[in-house]
């Protein structure tokens, strides 16, 4: 795969990246059977790695993955990209921050999605990860969508929120890395879980924006280790 110009060990560093985060979804029960996608901008490139096309998560292996260009067409690789390659590519192309973009089935997180449901901040874990609700995309349609307008509706939740909902299908959340990416799709089934118990309890009551700004503040602040 190192025709396409790209230093071979970078791209066997994102390869690896791809591999771990799919695996990893599936052993926290986010992805099932061959549903779910993972992918990840090779740095200094126009260029993708995603995961094919009908493939379990736990049993992908690097000769499988497929590197695509900005506009979905498959560049290196023997399979048939992902599905769901359109709305990841546009991600990419659009967030600068996407270094990896992961769709996911979680259960819970779904539940929502299938009702068309934010998920409402209703806990300090939510307000400090997302800075408020996770929204529901509401211009979206079916899976492998290729509506531009659609792909832009998705962007634009993205924009307001590093995991959206898609509409009676999962979720779809990135991160600058691996591991961001990875914690958040695991964040939003967490949140997910809480909010459908909270909900089926009692009526829990949402961070106002003043609220979710101090918490936003402890994190910039407080929160972590500073760089040296």
């Amino acid at each position: 795969m190192s025709g396409i110009g790209v230093d071979e060990k970078v791209l066997n560093n994102v390869m690896e990246g791809v591999l771990r985060v799919s695996r990893k979804l599936f052993e926290e029960g986010l992805v099932k059977s061959t549903f779910g996608v993972v992918s990840a901008r090779i740095p200094g490139s126009n260029y993708v790695v995603i995961t094919p096309s009908g493939f379990r998560k736990e049993r992908v292996a690097k000769e499988n993955l497929v590197i695509v260009n900005l506009e979905g067409d498959v560049v290196s690789g023997k399979l048939r990209p992902s599905s769901e390659t359109p709305m990841h590519v546009y991600v990419h192309k659009k967030i600068e921050d996407a270094g990896c973009v992961v769709h996911t089935h979680s259960p819970m997180a779904t539940v929502f999605a299938i009702l068309e449901m934010d998920i409402p901040c209703i806990t300090s874990e939510q307000a400090f990860t997302f800075g408020g609700k996770i929204p529901v995309v509401r211009n979206y349609s079916f899976p492998g969508t290729t509506k531009l307008d659609e792909l832009e509706s998705i962007v634009e939740a993205l924009k307001v929120c590093r995991a959206a909902l898609l509409r009676r299908h999962g979720v779809i959340a990135y991160g600058r890395d691996f591991e961001e990416a990875l914690d958040n799709a695991i964040i939003v089934e967490d949140l997910a879980t809480s909010a459908i118990f909270a909900l089926l309890l009692g009526k829990p009551k949402e961070f106002t924006e003043e609220e979710i700004e101090c918490i936003q503040e402890f994190k910039r602040t407080r929160y972590g280790q500073k760089r040296v």
